[in-house]
């Protein structure tokens, strides 16, 4: 799946936020807008960021992938499946855990580079047990890894002008490890 992040207003400081640009593999193009013009980077990257260090294939990014249709979402260009909410709804419902994990970690993460501190795997497991009691599973520099790449997006996304994007790809690699707990 191929995702572009595009800024829909100028630099830092200016009116609007940006704007994610999904070209699903089943040839369905969605719009999905975003409400992040007090951050230096968008949400919904930070989002893509973690899930893919964090290796969540069920979370948000996961689950647009497979066929869910968040709410900030539109269909720009193909067709949806003739049981496309059926499917989304079910695909939220199994993907709840992880996509709630999935907040979390993105959430950190984003916290981490706005505030410009590296996240702890002790900060993400104190805002995982708000959900759940046991503690999640990862190596320990992943959360370090993901606000490296998040850095690393967040200087190319500033230098951006209107309406110009940052091109990415989701993907997980087949036998991606998964988050013990996160179902």
């Amino acid at each position: 799946m191929r995702v572009s992040f595009r800024r829909v207003d100028g630099p830092k400081g200016g009116d609007g936020g940006s704007v994610a640009v999904i070209e699903r593999s089943d040839g369905v193009s969605l719009r999905m807008d975003s409400y992040d013009r007090t951050f230096s980077v968008p949400h919904d990257l930070a989002h893509f960021v973690a899930e893919q260090e964090f290796r969540l294939n069920r979370g948000v990014w996961g689950s647009i992938a497979a066929g869910a249709m968040f709410g900030s979402m539109t269909v720009v260009d193909g067709r949806l499946r003739h049981d496309s909410r059926q499917r989304s709804r079910e695909l939220m419902r199994a993907n709840q855990r992880e996509i709630r994990l999935a907040e979390i970690v993105a959430g950190a993460v984003h916290d981490a580079v706005e505030r410009g501190a590296p996240p702890s795997a002790a900060d993400i497991a104190s805002a995982w047990q708000i959900y759940r009691t046991d503690i999640p599973s990862f190596p320990s520099d992943v959360p370090v890894r993901a606000v490296a790449r998040l850095n690393v997006l967040r200087a190319v996304w500033q230098a951006l002008g209107p309406d110009e994007s940052i091109d990415l790809a989701w993907s997980l690699p087949a036998g991606s490890r998964r988050i013990r707990g996160a179902r």
